[in-house]
């Protein structure tokens, strides 16, 4: 049985077996160089690395004042965004209130493609159906909520769970991020079901929670 298994490592960390063969953690030694553009990813501090692997392991070498550290500051790089960096421009304020409209319509298009690659499971196809015959998409906007919501599934979605969606979208939507932190009506980082659809333009008394059959149909089906 390999000790490493049982051993869980922060992001940047990798484990390795000391010479009592005792699981420990380090820095990551080497990553894969990519040659690739499109493995690039733009940090926090506005600074872009080769991937996630160069970028995390750099945190680590500050987090443990490494020699290797560029920048006491780093200890807390983390991702912002996939790509190199680059000046997003500010959101205006009419491309704030186009803005819902423009992610409820996003979210329907992004479900059609799932459906049409046949990678929609369970319940979402009846929620497609119910969303193509509604202008303002709500199931769409309803399945987004649902499927962020996973870790743990309780009606909110965290930043964590929101982090790949923005890092996915930011270079493209430079209002994104602007738009959930308006979202967080509480500020509490988390966003609920009713604050989700309230802030993509949903009248109340159509926002159903759906993410418990859903989830739990969809649980059963693997």
């Amino acid at each position: 049985i390999d000790p490493c298994d049982k051993k869980t490592c922060r992001r940047g960390e990798e484990c390795y077996l000391d010479n009592a063969r005792k699981a420990k953690c380090r820095c990551v030694e080497q990553c894969t160089p990519e040659p690739d553009p499109r493995y690039m990813v733009c940090s926090n501090k506005n600074l872009t690395f080769d991937s996630e692997c160069h970028m995390d392991r750099e945190a680590c070498w500050c987090r443990r004042r490494k020699p290797q550290c560029g920048n006491p500051s780093f200890r807390t790089l983390r991702l912002d965004y996939y790509g190199e960096c680059k000046q997003l421009t500010k959101c205006q304020d009419f491309e704030m209130e186009q803005f819902p409209l423009r992610m409820s319509n996003w979210l329907f298009k992004v479900m059609e493609e799932l459906a049409r690659r046949n990678e929609l499971d369970g319940d979402y196809v009846e929620m497609l159906k119910s969303a193509e015959k509604d202008k303002n998409h709500v199931d769409a906007v309803i399945w987004k909520f649902c499927d962020l919501d996973v870790h743990p599934q309780d009606r909110f979605v965290t930043r964590r769970e929101l982090l790949f969606v923005v890092a996915t979208i930011k270079p493209m939507e430079h209002c994104l991020a602007p738009f959930l932190d308006i979202c967080d009506a509480n500020k509490d980082r988390k966003i609920s079901l009713h604050e989700w659809g309230g802030c993509l333009g949903l009248d109340q008394g159509k926002i159903q929670d759906k993410c418990g059959a859903v989830h739990k149909k969809n649980k059963g089906r693997k």
